[in-house]
């Protein structure tokens, strides 16, 4: 069971003190015991009172991301803003001036710990890295929430995303049902790119995996290739380019970074390559979503970004109120294919992301 400290600003538990023996008689041994009784069960009731109390009172959240606007995390911090607004709330998004610097983020962390921030939401792409400033969250008190990531229930209270093991699968998967589409009919063998955003994020990690291991199960002679792209479309659209002339049999494509996508789809739709290449690509941007529309992309595997953000700032309520969430909460995925692209657009449109 996770325990967690709550930081009650200038209210707090009494400690339990015993009372000395005065020997005045079984009667007032008796009275002294019911008195006892009716005092611990008044400090019981009382402190969930104080942690209820203290989540009905403004509260000031600090969400450090690693990176700000686009896709992914751009919906995460329109999904943050909308829960503040619905409690009351305060809060800031931030992120390091370069994309996924671990360093940096692990500073903006620091200053959230020493500024007392009520509740910190964030990104953690190395945990042994963050290892020593969530620890000082902890002992702060702070209720910590990662999204997308996660480390230990040691460094923080729980986490919201995409789950790795099954975003993997669900990859592997996509790839073998197009296989057997008439469209793939002539592939005879798997030669697949996974271009993730760094070789060192952990969930990716993860989910590359669980792909390979996925698809060597059907194809045990698969050449599998891991790839970062840091985030960029650019990179990603060179690094796809170097990957077909260094493996020209090269038949599957999969995008592991939002940002990156629209790289490689661009580079496929610009070299003609659509009739090639599976290409599967992540997130639901509505440049991404024209791409699925276009055949560029194959299909894409929406992560709920906006769930992530939103749902970190009701899970700290619950933490504050004494009703803390599971450690592991997966916000789901969803492969949306052509015929689901103006279904996923009203969706889009729906929450405000369009």
């Amino acid at each position: 069971m996770l325990s967690f400290n709550y930081r009650a600003r200038d209210r707090r538990c009494a400690p339990y003190t015993y009372l000395p023996n005065l020997r005045k008689g079984v009667l007032f041994m008796k009275k002294t015991l019911i008195a006892l009784l009716a005092a611990g069960a008044m400090m019981l009731a009382a402190c969930p009172a104080v942690m209820a109390d203290e989540a009905s009172e403004p509260q000031d959240l600090m969400f450090v991301s690693i990176v700000t606007g686009g896709v992914a995390w751009g919906s995460a911090q329109k999904g943050f803003e909308d829960a503040l607004a619905e409690l009351g709330w305060t809060g800031q998004y931030t992120s390091p001036t370069s994309p996924n610097d671990t360093a940096g983020v692990i500073n903006l962390l620091d200053t959230a710990v020493t500024n007392k921030a009520d509740g910190i939401i964030t990104v953690i792409l190395d945990s042994e890295q963050a290892a020593d400033v969530l620890s000082k969250a902890r002992e702060a008190g702070i209720p910590t929430v990662t999204c997308n990531t996660y480390t230990t229930p040691e460094l923080q209270d729980c986490w919201i995303g995409t789950d790795p093991v099954n975003m993997g699968v669900t990859q592997a998967q996509t790839v073998l049902s197009y296989l057997e589409d008439e469209k793939y009919s002539s592939f005879d063998h798997v030669t697949a790119c996974y271009i993730q955003t760094t070789l060192e994020t952990e969930t990716q990690n993860l989910q590359y995996k669980a792909f390979c291991d996925t698809i060597k199960e059907k194809y045990p002679d698969a050449t599998l290739i891991q790839e970062e792209c840091n985030s960029d479309a650019a990179v990603a659209s060179d690094k796809l380019a170097a990957l077909l002339k260094a493996y020209p049999d090269l038949n599957v494509v999969v995008s592991q970074d939002g940002y990156g996508c629209p790289g490689i789809a661009n580079y496929v739709e610009s070299e003609g390559l659509a009739d090639k290449l599976i290409v599967i690509g992540i997130d639901d941007s509505e440049e991404i979503l024209n791409y699925v529309s276009s055949g560029a992309l194959d299909c894409t595997i929406a992560q709920d970004f906006y769930t992530m953000g939103y749902q970190s700032v009701y899970f700290i309520k619950d933490i504050k109120e004494g009703n803390p969430p599971a450690f592991d909460n997966d916000s789901g995925t969803i492969v949306i294919g052509p015929d689901g692209v103006e279904e996923h657009l009203a969706i889009l449109e729906e929450r405000g992301l369009l």
